[in-house]
């Protein structure tokens, strides 16, 4: 909002300038992929907000929600090993959609709260990590570029595994993923 990411407003306590403006979107999908219980490495937060957090978070959610109010203790008992519920989720969203909070809101609906711990896109229109309809371009996968990094020496000099064209295995795997668009 206004040349800002929503997150700093929030992180900052700084209240929006204006109310955020609904949007329609779709949920194509919504997948239960994984129940984890407990059985995870997720802990509930150990930092308390401050007298002067709390107000400054509810001063930032006002423009979201009026009612909002934040509490900084948990409503009900937690899990015996303090270790709260997650699971893992598949959405098929139109473009626009933001997953957080989707997820924020759910955790609102079910009278608790929710919210991302890890989030991967495995598409983005017809780019996806792992191909399923025909049509689809497969991403570069990041090791491609992580290992550019390290075969080339800091004058870029070409070492082995140079093809017959002096291109070594990632320039190759780059090239035959490169997608020219006019």
């Amino acid at each position: 909002m206004d040349g800002r990411p929503l997150y700093e407003y929030a992180r900052n306590g700084i209240p929006l300038p204006r109310p955020i403006e609904k949007r329609k979107v779709m949920v194509h999908e919504l997948e239960l992929v994984e129940w984890k219980g407990s059985d995870h490495a997720f802990r509930f937060p150990e930092k308390k907000f401050t007298k002067e957090e709390q107000e400054a978070m509810e001063k930032a959610l006002k423009a979201v929600d009026d009612g909002v109010s934040i509490k900084d203790e948990p409503e009900t008992e937690a899990t015996s090993e303090g270790v709260p519920a997650a699971f893992v989720l598949r959405m098929k969203v139109s473009g626009g959609t933001y997953v957080r909070s989707i997820v924020h809101d759910l955790g609102h609906a079910l009278g608790s709260a929710g919210h991302v711990v890890t989030l991967t896109r495995a598409r983005q229109g017809r780019f996806v990590l792992e191909p399923s309809e025909e049509g689809d371009r497969v991403c570069v996968p990041w090791e491609i570029f992580r290992d550019a990094l390290k075969e080339d020496d800091e004058e870029g000099n070409t070492g082995p595994g140079a093809d017959a064209d002096g291109r070594k295995e990632w320039e190759r795997e780059l090239l035959a993923k490169l997608e020219v668009i006019s």
